[in-house]
């Protein structure tokens, strides 16, 4: 990685984890030249940082004002949820028919280095695994605009203390989860395995909406995954 796709990443986490935390409120106005000066680097790596953060929805880039902000709301974490399951539910159907004899093992392989990390406390090994998963179940598709849609969604759902924790949800059932999902697809069983993203999917999604929703004084909708259930009907799901 060269010093200025270096010098973009840090800009890019920086700013995605002051979005999702609320530092920098939804809303709100930013300039690309203060942003520059307050990370000491040049506004080329900030630019392109806020340009990756536009197509992950976190910001709208305003031509010659900089960039406006798009933080979490219970209704932003829905819309990425429903998105999340109307893709990645049938991607998980897909791969567990069509993904080859070589997806199974590197399922395997993302569970238990999560396991093994979670023993160890290596937190980011253990998001990397988990990442990983999810990475590889897209890729079975053949679909790089699908891996990379998937791979923008689950940063925008991306816990901000995500660097210093496991997660908001017990890892350990995260993990067991990932198997399921994992062994119905080694078994080649399509329903099951989209059946058991499905859950994994809408758990996740109630749990984040859940504490968003409680930080602000509001409520969530507990039956938000409800909406869809017509649409992965053909699949037994």
């Amino acid at each position: 990685m060269s010093d200025r796709e270096n010098l973009q990443e840090r800009a890019y986490v920086f700013l995605r984890d002051a979005i999702v935390s609320g530092e920098l409120e939804d809303g709100s106005q930013h300039s690309i030249y203060q942003l520059a000066e307050q990370l000491e680097m040049s506004r080329t790596p900030v630019r392109d940082a806020v340009i990756q953060l536009a197509e992950a929805g976190f910001v709208t880039v305003q031509r010659n004002r900089g960039f406006r902000v798009h933080g979490p709301t219970v209704e932003r974490l829905r819309d990425i949820f429903e998105l999340r399951l109307l893709l990645e539910v049938p991607a998980t159907f897909y791969a567990a028919a069509s993904g080859g004899d070589e997806l199974p093992e590197k399922l395997r392989t993302a569970t238990s280095g999560m396991t093994t990390a979670l023993a160890e406390g290596d937190i980011l090994g253990y998001l990397l695994h988990d990442r990983a998963f999810h990475e590889h179940i897209a890729s079975a598709v053949g679909n790089r605009r699908l891996s990379s849609t998937l791979e923008g969604l689950r940063e925008v759902v991306r816990d901000p203390g995500a660097s210093s924790s496991f997660g908001v949800r017990d890892p350990g059932t995260v993990i067991e989860e990932h198997e399921a999902i994992a062994r119905a697809i080694a078994q080649g069983d399509s329903r099951r395995s989209a059946e058991a993203m499905r859950e994994h999917l809408v758990l996740t999604g109630t749990v984040l909406m859940d504490r968003l929703a409680q930080s602000r004084g509001e409520s969530a909708d507990p039956d938000w995954s409800t909406r869809l259930a017509g649409a992965f009907a053909h699949q037994g799901v």
